[in-house]
């Protein structure tokens, strides 16, 4: 709540960010930052299926690079018979299936990016200290002996530095992320509950709830919110418990 405070105040259309640039004798910046209601990345949701087949066409297609990258002859042959079925299909049937029969047109909200600004800014001493721990649990005689064998600064940091550290990055992103899911108290402070362009399915449970008496449909995308979290916590978990049972 704080941190939200904090960055509201910095973020006002008429002050804090805003008139930095006066400092430096420019003009100030007119960007609204929470209360705008500008959009980017607009899209008709009718187009889904498209865009659907359309990424998991290419990733076949990558698939099969490596397939044949690796000289495997029938991920090769299914990879590419898939692919082309998917891109066959999306760009004939696929262009004109309609899921509504009208526009559903929904973009990324501009005004999320100063929630994105103070989140980034709330965790990043979190992220901080769990790589400072990372880094000093890699071994001295590693980085020595890798100096030893030629290794300059950026290839130690890129073959030995980097790759010890892909346990603490996989942690990060697993906690960050579900963090990111159910934020609430964040853009509670920052932009309040009723301002649309920053609704999040926390924000909307808590108005159906406890403002609507809709208690059935705020359950209902509490339960959403938590298979979701599921979805990126319980793998990780499993990995980790698989692995302590191997050692």
């Amino acid at each position: 709540m704080v941190t939200g405070t904090i960055w509201r105040w910095l973020l006002q259309p008429q002050g804090g960010v805003n008139v930095l640039p006066t400092l430096f004798g420019l003009p100030p910046l007119s960007f609204p930052w929470l209360t705008t209601r500008a959009q980017t990345l607009v899209f008709d949701w009718n187009q889904l299926p498209f865009y659907t087949a359309l990424v998991v066409g290419l990733v076949l297609l990558y698939l099969a690079w490596s397939a044949l990258r690796e000289g495997e002859r029938r991920r090769l042959l299914w990879s590419l018979a898939s692919a082309g079925v998917l891109l066959l299909w999306a760009f004939t049937l696929g262009r004109g299936l309609k899921l509504l029969p009208y526009p559903e047109t929904h973009g990324f909200s501009l005004a999320l990016v100063g929630v994105i600004l103070a989140a980034v800014w709330q965790m990043s001493g979190y992220t901080m200290a769990l790589y400072l721990a990372g880094l000093r649990g890699i071994p001295v005689e590693v980085l020595e002996a890798a100096r030893v064998d030629g290794a300059s600064e950026w290839q130690l940091f890129r073959r030995v530095v980097f790759p010890m550290l892909a346990p603490i990055t996989l942690s990060a992103m697993i906690v960050l992320g579900h963090i990111a899911l159910k934020i609430f108290d964040l853009i509670f402070a920052m932009a309040g509950l009723d301002y649309a362009p920053t609704d999040v399915p926390a924000i909307y449970m808590y108005l159906l709830a406890f403002r609507g008496n809709q208690f059935a449909k705020g359950a209902a995308i509490g339960i959403l919110l938590l298979l979701l979290v599921a979805l990126v916590v319980v793998p990780y978990l499993a990995s980790q418990l698989r692995k302590e049972v191997r050692r």
